[in-house]
């Protein structure tokens, strides 16, 4: 077992963190007790079986902050009006009350839906969480690895320097495609030794030539075969100090790290063409950036001004290949808000408009439309809800969210909210004039609840899991399973 030991930075849904426990391709690591009366999920032929092999014994993810509650940001110019989007032909759903799940709505599209999986599971567990995003009804799974933990070591003479988890990377992807799941691959956190020698140590950050990232995203895909992978994010928030320590944060600058990638990635596709899916190609995505505001300390960026500084550098010049990844977080706000009225029950984390779904989303559209780039897809390759409303610590006492950890929006939702807000937004994503521009949604996340360590500590990232500590599927789960869905033919 490897434990990736990352300081914890409390603070608002922005999600960085690495491997839990790593596994070899035929390897079991620690038993744990199985869940012996799995939850039906409706919708479904057969219950989730959801009977864990292996429990890690705590993980570390960071998860950093962005603003804290009724934290009022500096003024930032204005890139592009926003326009408050109700289209007549949208039926905004009525508050969400407490109670049974709601009726089914309109059929979805999976092609446009995706879940976020922790991976460095045993065999068995992955295969599990497979299984059930199948038993979702979801066409992708997204999958986030720190390059550091995968190539530790520089390449030498008498070692590749990459690590047992690249090996199980390669293995769970491939198994991912042969499942007939679209996959996600989001690359972030470079190894120390393609640092620079001041950044070493410190959280995450980019290498110093961007050529080493680029190597290694080459040497990846070709061990993995481009076929078995759909989608590449290319770092993770890079508008917060705690993920880019060592440069300067700049879309600008990052574009240069990007500029380096993407050229490998077609290299490699055009290298390994699969017989079977000649068509096939890889869509690339630029980092997602935090929502937040920039901070007189330069710890983090406002993410408008870093989109739109992806333009300064060059983002424009790219074909309809290339996307752009954001994390439209909403906090305890409903989906079709806008800024800056608070629901009933919300005391803080409303007063800006980097705390709405909405105000996000048209935002960052409103930038591809100042930068003539209308035709652009914009993916969100994280969102969701949270609620420590019915999880359990290990122990079987009540969990709780870290008082201390500065995410008290977490206790403004119950399960069932948790799990209409969700199901709102797809909705709201898949009708105009979202429909138009946005590509698929990653909800953050399934299976983080079932690690003791984030449950019993209070950690953020388990009120957004759409399984507890004893595997069982959660309201989330279960509406989400319920939803019906469906696949648009591939085209001619």
């Amino acid at each position: 077992m490897t434990l990736t030991q990352i300081p914890n930075t409390p603070g608002g849904p922005t999600s960085q963190y690495g491997p839990v426990v790593s596994h070899d391709s035929g390897a079991s690591t620690q038993s744990i007790q199985s869940n012996p009366s799995p939850t039906p999920v409706p919708g479904t032929s057969a219950p989730a079986t959801l009977s864990p092999v292996a429990s890690p014994s705590g993980p570390t993810p960071n998860y950093g902050p962005v603003v804290g509650p009724n934290y009022t940001p500096p003024p930032t110019p204005t890139l592009a009006p926003t326009t408050a989007v109700t289209p007549a032909n949208v039926t905004l759903p009525p508050p969400v009350t407490p109670g049974p799940s709601p009726t089914p709505g309109p059929i979805l599209r999976a092609d446009l839906m995706g879940v976020q999986i922790h991976p460095f599971l045993t065999n068995e567990q992955w295969d599990k969480m497979l299984g059930l995003a199948h038993q979702l009804g979801v066409g992708w799974i997204k999958i986030q690895v720190l390059w550091s933990d995968l190539e530790p070591s520089q390449p030498s003479g008498s070692s590749d320097g990459y690590s047992d988890m690249f090996r199980t990377l390669i293995l769970d992807l491939q198994r991912a495609h042969k499942a007939n799941l679209h996959t996600l691959l989001s690359i972030t956190g470079a190894p120390d030794w393609a640092r620079p020698a001041n950044a070493r140590g410190k959280e995450n950050g980019p290498p110093e030539n961007p050529q080493d990232l680029a190597n290694f995203v080459a040497h990846l895909i070709h061990e993995t075969k481009p076929v078995n992978i759909d989608a590449i994010e290319i770092w993770n928030e890079p508008n917060l100090i705690r993920e880019w320590h060592g440069k300067t944060i700049s879309g600008t600058l990052y574009m240069t790290y990007f500029n380096a990638v993407y050229p490998v990635i077609l290299n490699e596709e055009k290298a390994q063409v699969d017989q079977f899916e000649p068509n096939h190609r890889i869509i690339i995505l630029t980092a997602a950036p935090a929502p937040t505001s920039t901070v007189g300390d330069g710890s983090t960026l406002d993410d408008r001004v870093w989109v739109q500084q992806l333009y300064d550098g060059g983002l424009g010049k790219y074909g309809d290949d290339v996307a752009v990844g954001i994390h439209p977080y909403s906090w305890a706000n409903p989906p079709e808000s806008l800024c800056c009225q608070a629901a009933p029950g919300i005391t803080g984390w409303y007063e800006h408009p980097v705390f709405y779904f909405r105000n996000n989303i048209d935002d960052y559209h409103s930038i591809l439309l100042k930068n003539g780039d209308s035709n652009r897809k914009l993916w969100v390759t994280e969102f969701g809800y949270a609620s420590y409303d019915g999880l359990r610590r290990s122990d079987g006492g009540k969990a709780s969210v870290n008082p201390a950890a500065g995410v008290g929006w977490e206790n403004f939702l119950n399960q069932q909210q948790q799990a209409d807000y969700d199901m709102r937004a797809f909705y709201l994503a898949q009708k105009p004039p979202y429909y138009d521009f946005l590509g698929p949604m990653m909800l953050w996340n399934l299976n983080f609840g079932i690690l003791p360590g984030l449950i019993d500590s209070g950690r953020e990232e388990a009120g957004f899991s759409l399984l507890d500590l004893q595997w069982n599927p959660r309201p989330v789960f279960n509406s989400l399973a319920a939803a019906p869905k469906t696949t648009p033919a591939p085209p001619q």
